[in-house]
């Protein structure tokens, strides 16, 4: 064996127990702020007690496997097992020399796709794997077609006229302190670019970008957040608004909590109708559009 695929990707906590653990290697931390873990626990226990995203990642290698002939897959997590780091050592026994490595988040920041690349160049930098760094599938045309078909079904299923007046389309991102940016990070330049190559693909509709999900580092974070966007919406005359989370391909507790449940909720009481379109997840076009882009790579 010598090239193989390595597939990087958050992690997430698949039971309650493997939630303290996941949250101190995100946090980088011995120990939690009091009162965390349980906040946290409440959170996965609304949506079934676990993130799906390990699995999803899962589903992704299997199908990818089948679809690259004679190219192993490996798939390794940044703030859950098994660890980019464990994964290193097992494609390092099993012969591997070269890696061409693939982050599953669409856009990159500090936390997410910079930090996976980070580690493994970390890991590997005492050893003879050669790293290809595969980014940007996010920019091809198939992965913005799979966005706007999930947005038309969407609106399809709900009712929802893109058009109307009274109607919003919002891209989500998950929020980032401002700091990050003002350090260089690209993560904004790729989402805005994202957002619009996806519009040129759709009819004409009412569009906008706000952050969700903000944590709790203090200082600046990026505006407009989601919430506070809707209530100006709302003034402005709209009525009906579907998320759409671009910066998330697979779905777990940001999407399936936060706006599934969280911001749902938030809608309603503001007497804003809300629906969300899917991300990619395992689906067959995602999967089609990832081996695409890794052969021609």
């Amino acid at each position: 064996m010598s090239e193989a695929v390595l597939l990087m990707a958050y992690g997430g906590p698949e039971s309650i127990a493997e939630i303290e653990p996941f949250m101190l290697r995100l946090l980088r931390r011995n120990q939690l702020p009091p009162g965390l873990l349980p906040r946290v626990e409440k959170k996965y226990q609304a949506i079934g007690g676990g993130s799906p995203l390990p699995s999803i990642c899962r589903q992704i290698q299997a199908k990818l496997a089948q679809k690259i002939d004679g190219l192993p897959v490996f798939l390794a997590f940044r703030y859950a097992e098994p660890s980019i780091e464990n994964v290193v050592a097992e494609m390092t026994a099993q012969g591997v020399t070269e890696v061409l490595a693939i982050s599953l988040s669409p856009h990159s920041s500090i936390i997410s796709s910079a930090a996976y690349y980070q580690t493994l160049e970390e890991v590997t930098a005492n050893s003879k794997l050669k790293l290809k760094r595969m980014e940007g599938w996010y920019q091809g045309d198939a992965y913005n077609q799979l966005l706007v078909d999930r947005i038309l079904h969407t609106a399809k299923i709900n009712g929802l006229k893109l058009g109307a007046t009274d109607t919003q389309l919002i891209f989500s991102a998950h929020n980032i302190p401002q700091s990050y940016i003002d350090k260089g990070d690209t993560y904004v330049d790729e989402i805005t670019a994202n957002v619009n190559a996806v519009i040129k693909l759709l009819p004409d509709c009412q569009t906008s970008l706000a952050y969700q999900s903000k944590g709790n580092i203090p200082g600046a974070w990026l505006k407009p957040e989601i919430e506070e966007h809707l209530l100006e919406l709302k003034l402005a005359g709209i009525h009906n608004v579907m998320v759409v989370p671009v910066s998330f391909s697979m779905d777990h507790l940001e999407t399936l909590y936060d706006l599934d449940l969280e911001l749902k909720d938030f809608c309603a009481q503001n007497d804003l109708n809300l629906c969300r379109s899917k991300p990619a997840n395992a689906d067959d076009d995602f999967i089609a559009m990832l081996t695409d882009f890794i052969k021609k790579r």
